[in-house]
């Protein structure tokens, strides 16, 4: 998949105290996004960062106030996005602090906005790209699952569940949150659920998505 396809539906935030270096990337990236929003600093980063629900965040280390690490660690308790650390230092402490964290990327300044552009792709590759067992790939963004050489298009309640499975790997997805997350009207029933198991197993695996009764499913992914 070209990187375009990869990165044009994102929703990414850039924050950085250097007002030059923000309107530079603002005026160069923001049209290979669906959303490209910036913030002078990690205040107003976090704020930006409730308000909108945001698929990657790029923060500079340096900044006033919260820097680029604490406002990653903040970020991370709302939700597990990839993030990118940019700053202008190699030190060994920060390269670790930023690994605890969980940030993706540690880029160090100067960098261009292609490789940045680089980056994300490599990224979002990875994610979009979803190994569920041999020769079984699942395509998230188009929703299609990819067997040897066939490919089946999931319906919208079929990739709401793959989805809510695949956020917890190995862990039983109870019955309630299921219902929350593909029924939200409450058109749910125990028969309408095994309906859409029995169906997305036969575009995936039988093997894939496991029951365990009464308490709800979780997914047993490939470990090759």
């Amino acid at each position: 998949m070209e990187c375009e396809e990869v990165i044009k539906h994102l929703k990414v935030l850039y924050v950085e105290d250097e007002g030059e270096i923000r309107e530079l990337m603002q005026e160069v990236l923001a049209e290979d996004f669906s959303l490209f929003e910036t913030a002078a600093d990690g205040q107003e980063g976090l704020a930006k960062f409730i308000k909108r629900d945001f698929d990657c965040v790029i923060t500079d280390i340096q900044m006033p106030g919260i820097d680029g690490l604490e406002f990653a660690q903040r970020v991370k308790k709302i939700k597990d996005v990839p993030i990118i650390v940019l700053t202008a230092y190699s030190e060994k402490e920060r390269l670790f602090k930023a690994i605890d964290i969980g940030v993706h990327k540690y880029l160090v300044k100067p960098f261009t906005p292609e490789k940045l552009l680089k980056v994300l792709c490599e990224i979002f590759r990875q994610k979009e790209q979803i190994v569920l067992g041999e020769e079984l790939l699942y395509f998230k963004s188009k929703g299609e699952i990819k067997r040897g050489e066939e490919i089946n298009k999931l319906t919208k309640k079929e990739k709401i569940l793959l989805d809510l499975l695949l956020k917890s790997p190995e862990k039983i997805i109870g019955i309630e949150e299921i219902k929350e997350a593909v029924w939200p009207q409450g058109d749910f029933s125990q028969n309408a659920l095994r309906t859409l198991i029995k169906r997305l197993r036969k575009k995936t695996d039988k093997a894939l998505i496991q029951n365990f009764s009464g308490l709800g499913y979780k997914i047993i992914l490939s470990k090759s």
